[in-house]
Formats: structure tokens, sequence, C-alpha cells
């Protein structure tokens, strides 16, 4: 089997954004995982300077708490015509969805959104869920609220997630 050096520096890329918005070093990497990932390993996937087998790149989105279907867009046409990773791409916003039974009590029009979300890409088992800006505009909108008071209150709420 043929290593894909382009795929694996995307994959890497990746893995660095996720580990940068979660406020990591490499070093703290590894003394978050008590020394199963070393800093040196995750630097090497990261500059795709070594390959990673799925069940390593599972375990190390878990240790991010992120989904690794985050690191693997959606590459065909989406139903507004716009191609993933076409520069026509609007701004993304990343909410926490382990807390979704609290959000219908603050925002129905979004727990539902994020439900039907959720079933449409089929990915019951995530801990976040990422979704355009002009989603949550129009929910906003809906509500009676400007977006930035609907941002402050999944902030407030706690159901924006807020990489630490």
């Amino acid at each position: 089997m043929e290593f894909d050096r382009l795929e694996a520096l995307r994959v890497g890329q990746e893995l660095k954004k996720i580990r940068k918005q979660r406020g990591l070093s490499l070093a703290d990497v590894e003394a978050l995982s008590g020394g199963r990932w070393k800093a040196v390993v995750v630097g090497s996937y990261e500059r795709a300077d070594r390959a990673i087998t799925v069940g390593r790149l599972s375990s190390l989105m878990a240790l991010y708490q992120a989904p690794i279907s985050a690191l693997f867009p959606l590459s065909h046409t989406r139903t507004d015509g716009v191609r993933s990773g076409d520069s026509g791409r609007s701004e993304e916003l990343t909410l926490e969805i382990t807390r979704r039974h609290e959000m219908a009590a603050h925002s129905f029009a979004l727990s539902q959104f994020v439900t039907y979300i959720i079933n449409v890409r089929g990915d019951w088992n995530g801990h976040v869920i990422t979704v355009r800006r002009s989603d949550l505009e129009m929910i906003a909108t809906c509500e009676g609220l400007s977006f930035n008071d609907f941002i402050e209150k999944l902030r407030v709420h706690r159901f924006l997630a807020l990489w630490r």
C-alpha cells in the first residue's frame, strides 16, 4: 500500500490546527496523555514525516475530544452548490452537542437544527458539530435576536465550543 504524502500532510495540518485550537503544545499533549503520546511522535504525524494508523488517529482525536470526522471534510457538492474547500465557503462555528438535551430549553430551533444535521451527516457519536455561520444567523433571526446576541447566548449556556 502506497503512502499518500499529500493526504498525510493535509491530515497533519488538521491535527495541528485542532491541537492548537485546544490551546495545547506538543509538550502539553505528552503531559495530558501521561506520556502515552510523545511530543516528537505527534509532531512527526503533524509534519507527515511518519504515517499514522487509523487506530492511533482515533485515539489522538479522542484525547483532543474531537470527532475523527473533523479531519475528513466532505468533498462532494453541498446542497447550496458550494464545494467543500471552495473559497466561497462561509465561516463555520463549532457547537458542543454533548449537552444538546439542555439546548432545547434555551433554543428549540437550534436543537432541532442540530438534530437534523446529525441525522443527515450520520454523526451520532460526536462531541462537537460544525455549522455554517449563515445557518446560525438564520436561527438567530427566527428567535428575534441579532447574530451577536445569539452567539453570546450560546456562550453563556456553554453551547459554543470554545477550545481550551
